[in-house]
């Protein structure tokens, strides 16, 4: 009995020496990671549908299916965005004919969530011959683009709007400035006052906007490159300046007013108004654009695998680094919506069918 008395101290600092290398050696310890806050839905009726979906690998065909609104990469990233202490969604719930038309019109319902609890707060329903597509312009507003311009509170309450000659599709990353292409000719309109303001007369079609000009990925410089397959042109009040050019490419979107990401390579590259390559980085899979933060430190790539699962991971712009993942536990048929808060630290996924907020670390 005195021999063990003697050996409890050296086994006790044995067992506490394992203890913190245990502790030490395990990852998930230390390794950010988000936080779900909730998760809310469905949020409106959805149909049954079966159809074609087109997404970075082509058209594929879905099977009979409750239609989760998810089909367009196109549509993810303008179908929902933060405003002060909501989140605004558009979601299509039916077509209504409307007298001396023999084109129906698509009735999107806007509903206005609670960023604390998830709770549908408002609601109201517009009516569209083709998409309502939604940004985040301020803290305090929204632009609606359907019909005509629309700036909405959070409550989604009009404070303004304009009739537009032409197709507005995009807003610069500061929501500062939308883009219309007006066929021909481009101009760009202040999300606060909406007074327009020319950039070409010639004909243009953008893939992204930011506060003086576009990004194009047309391809207008064949003959002095040949052998190149994609392009990615700025056109800005001075002309057009080719600022890449190579085998890859394809949908070039603003990051900050100064770099953008060229999305159709397999490591996507950032690049600055220049032309200079600022980093190219390293997605284990296909991805495409998923959004960026207004204060321009953070963006999203959605990540699809060999088994076409579907995961967000979110960047840091200063480094280039991934600093974490989210995984959304409802399927999507191409791209799940998403949205960052103004700062970077809130991060919603989802559709109607499902919607869910992240905390990232």
């Amino acid at each position: 009995m005195k021999t063990a008395a003697r050996n409890l101290p050296n086994a006790f600092g044995l067992v506490v020496q394992l203890l913190i290398v245990s502790i030490l050696a395990t990852p998930s310890q230390s390794s950010p990671s988000v936080r779900r806050l909730w998760s809310v839905g469905p949020l409106t009726k959805s149909e049954p549908v079966m159809g074609i979906s087109l997404g970075p690998n082509g058209a594929t065909t879905t099977a009979p299916h409750v239609d989760s609104q998810t089909s367009s990469i196109f549509a993810a990233t303008r179908s929902i965005a933060f405003v002060g202490d909501r989140i605004v969604l558009a979601s299509m719930i039916g077509m209504q004919r409307s007298e001396g038309t023999k084109v129906p019109l698509l009735v999107y319902k806007l509903l206005s969530l609670d960023v604390k609890s998830g709770a549908v707060k408002d609601t109201r329903e517009m009516l569209v011959y083709s998409s309502l597509e939604i940004f985040e312009a301020d803290e305090d507003h929204i632009i609606v683009s359907g019909q005509k311009l629309f700036r909405l509170t959070p409550d989604l309450n009009d404070d303004g709007s304009l009739d537009v000659k032409g197709n507005v599709h995009n807003i610069s990353p500061d929501g500062s400035t939308l883009g219309n292409a007006t066929y021909p000719g481009f101009q760009l309109i202040d999300t606060r006052t909406f007074r327009t303001r020319p950039v070409t007369d010639s004909a243009g079609v953008e893939a992204s906007v930011n506060s003086k000009g576009y990004l194009t990925d047309n391809v207008l410089w064949t003959r002095a490159y040949p052998e190149e397959l994609s392009f990615a042109t700025y056109v800005d009040a001075s002309g057009q300046h080719l600022l890449y050019h190579g085998k890859c490419g394809g949908m070039p979107r603003f990051l900050t007013d100064d770099l953008f990401l060229e999305t159709g390579c397999k490591n996507p590259l950032i690049i600055d108004l220049h032309g200079n390559l600022i980093r190219a980085l390293s997605p284990k899979g296909s991805s495409s654009y998923a959004g960026v933060s207004q204060d321009g430190k953070r963006f999203a790539l959605q990540v699809r695998n060999s088994t076409n699962a579907e995961r967000f991971v979110i960047y840091s712009l200063d480094t280039g680094e991934p600093l974490v993942e989210v995984v959304p536990k409802e399927k999507a048929d191409e791209q799940s919506w998403t949205a960052f808060s103004p700062d970077g630290s809130l991060f919603v996924v989802g559709s109607p069918l499902k919607l869910t907020l992240y905390r990232l670390p």
